[in-house]
């Protein structure tokens, strides 16, 4: 096709500008909702793309926009890093991704394709995709500045996806056995945080006067145990609850235990299933003892379901570039990411791709193979894109875009989803 043939001639004149633009992007780490430096890196790029665009999108997040036409192709990266050592890295791969979604973005832009083919893409830089950093963004919210703790969530709310059609991601793999893998899943969960109430009492001389709230902590755990058995191996359900420090002394029955822990799921009808259930374990365990337990929820990210429509072009794009020995498919991740709320909406893909050294989320990531990191995951973005608006059968869309954002805002985000 003279279309993929044209974008990749300016991809490939592009190589040196997406290198000092990943290397500019790594070497400035930030946390979610601090990415400031990352955030003008970002939008000088585009003022020498001569792309316009809109800035301090959930706080620091940028969305540049080709074209007018019907169906909307959202290009999506992440700018936060990650916290290794007690200071920011960028050891999870998202200032590779700004790198690569940006490279694709000026072959669309130097090319006139996407005009060419009635469509529109945007590049959309989120941040704050990890879920860490909670006391900062907790205050972020009581300031008004965010409603959410993830970037995303608040972009889905103030409805930067709502004349999206689909969207396209990438994100760093760590199997080096394979080149790249298409169709893998992430793992969705929710927080849950108990406070078991008691009584206080002398734990020598009058211990049956008390109501040990750790007796119900404990308890709940064995419970929590016997939960996670009860469902499938591939439903991916997860509970490792912890014991926070009840705050009172050897000699004095505990009245008051926090726990806490993570519910986590391939799907999300076991997720809803599990964390509904969560709920009736530490309130029964609780009842049991004579105790009482509060438990407040807060959402974390829904689980990954990718677009087989959009993973299949993505599939036929790799195989340009390398053996189908070399690709991984519908790989069960125990990861989580902010793209399992976005895949709830809009028909999503996130492939993954290879050529790294050293441990995802340490200090010993490098990338070791800029040809296939930078390049080859670019190319395979690009032709997604061109494939899509060239070809009416892969522009999916979902028909119950505001009924799925209603259920999302109203009681996923509110912790009450079910």
């Amino acid at each position: 096709m003279e279309y993929k043939k044209n974008a990749l001639l300016c991809l490939e004149k592009r190589r040196n500008w997406i290198y000092s633009l990943g290397e500019s992007l790594f070497a400035c780490p930030e946390l979610g909702f601090k990415e400031y430096k990352t955030n003008r890196i970002i939008c000088a790029a585009l003022e020498e793309l001569e792309i316009p665009f809109q800035n301090d999108v959930a706080l620091t997040g940028i969305r540049a926009t080709l074209g007018s036409g019907s169906y909307h192709i959202a290009l999506v990266t992440d700018m936060d890093a990650v916290d290794v050592g007690g200071r920011p890295f960028h050891s999870c791969g998202h200032s590779i991704q700004s790198a690569v979604m940006l490279g694709v973005l000026a072959a669309l832009k130097e090319t006139g394709i996407v005009d060419e083919l009635g469509g529109k893409v945007s590049f959309i830089a989120a941040p704050a995709e990890e879920y860490i950093d909670l006391d900062y963004r907790l205050g972020l919210i009581r300031e008004g500045k965010i409603r959410y703790p993830s970037g995303k969530q608040n972009m889905i709310y103030c409805g930067l996806f709502d004349s999206v059609d689909c969207g396209i991601s990438v994100h760093v793999s760590g199997d080096e056995k394979y080149r790249f893998d298409v169709g893998s899943t992430l793992t969705g969960f929710t927080i849950k945080k108990v406070t078991f109430h008691g009584r206080a009492a002398h734990s020598g001389a009058a211990p049956h006067l008390g109501k040990n709230a750790l007796h119900g902590a404990v308890l709940s755990m064995d419970a929590l145990a016997f939960l996670a058995a009860r469902f499938a191996p591939e439903a991916g359900v997860r509970i490792h609850p912890v014991i926070k420090d009840s705050g009172m002394s050897m000699n004095v029955i505990p009245e008051t235990v926090i726990l806490e822990s993570y519910v986590r799921a391939n799907t999300r009808e076991a997720m809803f299933e599990a964390r509904e259930r969560f709920d009736a374990c530490v309130r029964h365990c609780a009842e049991a003892l004579d105790l009482t337990a509060s438990v407040e929820t807060r959402s974390g990210y829904l689980p990954l379901c990718q677009s087989e429509t959009l993973c299949g072009a993505v599939y036929r794009n790799m195989l340009e570039i390398c053996s189908g020995e070399s690709i991984a498919g519908h790989v069960a991740s125990g990861a989580s990411g902010d793209m399992g709320d976005l895949g709830f909406l809009i028909p999503c893909v996130q492939f993954g791709f290879s050529g790294i050294q050293g441990r995802i989320h340490s200090d010993s990531f490098t990338i070791a193979d800029p040809e296939h990191v930078y390049m080859d995951t670019a190319r395979v973005a690009l032709k997604t894109v061109i494939d899509i608006l060239a070809d009416p059968q892969l522009r999916v869309r979902n028909g119950e875009y505001e009924k799925d954002k209603a259920f999302y805002i109203n009681e996923w985000l509110s912790g009450e989803g079910s």
